[in-house]
């Protein structure tokens, strides 16, 4: 058992940093593919997305096997990342499951400095991809007809929404990954969540050959689909940049002061429960030994 633990340590660290940056490109690919899909005359781009993602694939699915075989302690997750390879970017380590790799800093313990770490580290970068909305809308607005009649200003236009999408989803994927609360955080970002799935949605487009979908219909929902998705990272740049106002910041800090605050009282009370039950047990406990002692001390 040892030994196999060793390899897998040893299998663990050498395909830390080429699986994290598999992972990376393969997210980057699939953003590539899955905004390049939306297009009616997709060109060469999404035929090297595609293939790409076709050639990194395998490393997923080579790195489970490897575990399997080693029998580590979490191979399972493995499983999960052959369904989801961009889940493997912020995979713990296979002996504790406590501690993830990153570039520069290497292999780090999850606990809160490090999650505060990691989240401002995202906060300057995420909100320049956030305005960078702002422009892009602009020339898809005003140069609608000419990025119509050209495939390429298409592949363009669609290669930069990916890259946004791509930004928004790397944050999501990592803080999911490191956040206690992992359910709390998906409630606070439901912005994030659904401007990370609402791009899927074009996939329906695949039904179309099955007849599901007639042309007409779905074009409208397409366009629903890409208006709710231009909607909702207007309000995700509105949401970012009033997280960057003092007072903003400011009422968030003390909403979690006083959510810590009923956390340690209430770990106080359970203190107290549990001290009290330990007093009543010893009470007891002396009592009993003080009625067994009677009859002796009497019959003596």
């Amino acid at each position: 058992m040892k030994i196999m633990n060793r390899y897998t340590k040893k299998v663990d660290q050498f395909a830390a940093a080429p699986m994290f940056c598999c992972s990376v490109l393969f997210l980057v690919f699939f953003a590539g593919t899955l905004h390049l899909f939306n297009l009616e005359s997709a060109g060469i781009a999404l035929d090297i997305c595609n293939w790409c993602l076709f050639l990194l694939y395998p490393c997923f699915v080579a790195e489970a096997v490897t575990h399997i075989a080693l029998g580590s302690p979490r191979w399972k997750f493995n499983l999960l990342y052959c369904l989801v390879p961009p889940l493997r970017i912020c995979a713990r380590d296979q002996m504790t499951g406590r501690a993830i790799w990153f570039p520069i800093l290497a292999w780090r313990e999850v606990n809160q400095a490090f999650l505060e770490r990691v989240r401002k580290s995202f906060s300057v970068p995420m909100l320049i991809m956030a305005l960078l909305v702002l422009p892009l809308f602009a020339v898809e607005h005003y140069w609608q007809k000419q990025i119509e009649a050209s495939p390429l200003l298409a592949d363009i236009t669609a290669l930069a929404t990916g890259l946004i999408w791509f930004a928004f989803t790397l944050e999501f994927i990592v803080m999911i990954s490191i956040e206690q609360k992992r359910v709390e955080y998906c409630r606070k970002h439901w912005i994030d969540l659904a401007v990370i799935c609402l791009p899927m949605v074009a996939f329906l487009r695949a039904f179309r050959m099955a007849g599901l979908l007639r042309s007409a219909r779905m074009f409208r929902l397409k366009s629903l689909v890409m208006k709710l998705y231009r909607a909702l990272l207007m309000l995700d740049v509105i949401n970012r940049l009033l997280q960057r106002n003092p007072e903003k910041r400011i009422t968030r800090l003390e909403s979690l002061l006083q959510e810590k605050e009923r956390e340690i009282e209430e770990i106080k009370s359970e203190i107290a429960m549990l001290s009290d039950r330990i007093n009543i047990n010893s009470l007891s406990v002396c009592g009993s030994t003080i009625q067994d002692d009677t009859p002796q001390k009497r019959a003596a």
